[in-house]
This record gives C-alpha cells, sequence and structure tokens, in this order.
C-alpha cells in the first residue's frame, strides 16, 4: 500500500455529468423620487427568496415565510410565519406575494420599513414582477 493512500477508496467509474444552475437571479431598485431600497430576487422551481435591503452593507434583521393556500381551501388567504427578528413589515410581504405568486416565498429585510416606505417597497415589488415575469 502507497504512503497517503486509503484502502477504502476505490476509483469510480462512474460517470458525472453537470448541469446548470436552476436558481435565477434577478437585482434591481426600488425608487420613489429617491432610491428606497435595493432588491434581489432568487428563484428556483417552487419558491422565491427576495431580499430587500438598502444601498450599504447587506444587513438582515428579519426574515419570512409565506405559504399560499392550498387549492382545495377556496377563499382561504396565504399564511406567512417569522423565522427570524419581528414580526413585521416582511411577514406581511410574504403573506402577500405569496398569495399573488402561488408559491412559497422567503422574504430577507435588511432594513426596518415603517408605515410610508413599506407601500412604497410593495409597488415597486409588484411593479417588476409585472414587468419581468419570467425573474419571479
Amino acid at each position: 500500500m502507497e504512503i497517503g493512500t486509503s484502502p477504502r477508496i476505490k476509483s469510480s467509474r462512474k460517470r458525472i455529468t453537470y448541469k446548470p444552475s436552476e436558481w435565477r437571479v434577478h437585482q434591481f431598485e426600488i425608487w420613489s423620487g429617491e432610491l428606497v431600497c435595493r432588491a434581489a430576487a432568487l428563484r428556483v422551481a417552487g419558491a422565491l427568496l427576495i431580499w430587500v435591503g438598502g444601498s450599504g452593507a447587506a444587513d438582515l434583521n428579519e426574515v419570512a415565510l409565506g405559504m399560499p393556500a392550498r387549492e382545495d381551501g377556496a377563499g382561504r388567504a396565504a399564511l406567512a410565519s417569522s423565522l427570524m427578528g419581528a414580526d413585521g413589515a416582511a411577514t406581511a410581504l410574504a403573506r402577500r406575494l405569496a398569495a399573488a405568486l402561488a408559491r412559497p416565498v422567503y422574504v430577507c429585510s435588511g432594513l426596518v420599513f415603517d408605515r410610508f416606505t413599506m407601500p412604497l417597497v410593495e409597488r415597486g415589488l409588484m411593479a417588476e414582477i409585472k414587468s419581468r415575469p419570467e425573474c419571479f
């Protein structure tokens, strides 16, 4: 036995095939006269992660998950839960996006939004979703 080799490791004849990543990343900014925030949408089959933050470092203050209602649950709204941080604006945004997109949506927020800036962020996100649906 050679030095530096393990007796349990045997050569493999398996074929390794590489495929392109299924993750799709779309970055954009939300403006209302001035920069409100930067956002990134990371889409994978069956789910969406949206990060909303400032122009500086990528902070993480709040994480929420929104789940759409089951198809047989007629009239039920989407559900959302805070995964990290206070139960605030990210939770409400995750609930509304999950209902609108009919898929699980994670919302990660690097900023604390108030009652004036949150509607601007929501309108900006919905406008971006309508203009670039392939990214969401």
